[in-house]
């Protein structure tokens, strides 16, 4: 057996993280810009989700999906569901809740 065909190393219970993603991604005749808030546990998997979700939702291969930033952000400055989901029970949501509500 070849080194490193096994891994080593436990995935599960590692400290996830939100990062604000954005880019392009083709779809039809237009290039739609994208805005999307991902739980990850690093930049590379951030990557890894949105490639992820826009070939399963918008069947868009990763070599057309154009990421152009991932930032790593506070959970509260999100609005996502999933962000909101992932970290209710280590921060206080409530303030974003109440901005949404009034918009």
């Amino acid at each position: 057996m070849t080194n490193g065909a096994l891994k080593r190393e436990w995935w599960v219970g590692r400290p996830m993280q939100a990062f604000r993603t954005t880019g392009t991604f083709p779809n039809g005749r237009t290039v739609q810009a994208f805005t999307k808030d991902v739980v990850a546990a690093d930049e590379v998997d951030a990557r890894h989700r949105i490639y992820s979700f826009f070939g399963s939702r918008h069947g868009v291969n990763r070599r057309f999906v154009n990421i152009e930033s991932v930032a790593q952000i506070e959970p509260t400055e999100s609005n996502e569901p999933v962000v909101i989901s992932a970290f209710r029970d280590t921060h206080d949501f409530t303030s974003v809740q109440a901005v949404a509500e009034e918009e």
